[in-house]
């Protein structure tokens, strides 16, 4: 059974609900992935933003970081070796440190193919449920700090490693379902 870890709690606030991963052009071995976050957020020029794909068994297929002008940020293009009848999970987190937000996506790719004519298919990666993003406002030098904590791999079925700054954090994990499986909050002394 898969597992997803969360250790983030973030509200829905119109900027970023906007925002969600979009697949711009696809073949069988390759992806390019879309946000419109430069145009949706203010001050679009000072995103970061982070795209992470992972394939449903954990194993990280394309990480990169991009910012910049809309060209440069919004778009990233990777190669895979995932098998068509396997899905993909994609997130980005664009942190706007202007606005003071962190807005991340998540979002499955499957392969989907459309029928053009009778018998005659096409296909491309597309993605599953086009979530609109959450958003979490930066108030504090730590609330940035908690933004960069990665949890990897995620989802998991045994274990994963949590990387970033080491403080007390609350922690939730949750089945594939939703359903909340564990939570611990920090012990205080």
């Amino acid at each position: 059974m898969a597992f997803f870890l969360t250790i983030l709690h973030f509200n829905l606030y119109s900027q970023c609900s906007t925002v969600s991963v979009q697949v711009s052009s696809s073949d069988t071995t390759y992806v390019q992935l879309y946000h419109a976050g430069f145009f949706n957020i203010p001050s679009g020029f000072d995103n970061v933003c982070d795209w992470e794909v992972r394939s449903f068994s954990g194993e990280l297929i394309f990480e990169e970081t991009t910012e910049g002008n809309a060209n440069e940020q919004s778009f990233v293009l990777f190669d895979h070796t995932v098998p068509i009848t396997d899905s993909m999970f994609a997130s980005i987190t664009i942190t706007n440190e202007t606005e003071g937000i962190i807005c991340t996506m998540k979002d499955t790719l499957f392969w989907e193919e459309i029928e053009v004519l009778p018998g005659s298919f096409i296909g491309n990666w597309a993605v599953l449920s086009s979530n609109g993003g959450v958003e979490e406002q930066i108030t504090s030098a730590e609330d940035l700090a908690l933004s960069q904590i990665k949890i990897s791999p995620n989802p998991s079925s045994n274990f994963f490693q949590i990387t970033g700054v080491q403080d007390k954090y609350q922690m939730a994990i949750y089945d594939i379902h939703g359903n909340l499986v564990c939570a611990k909050q920090p012990m205080i002394n």
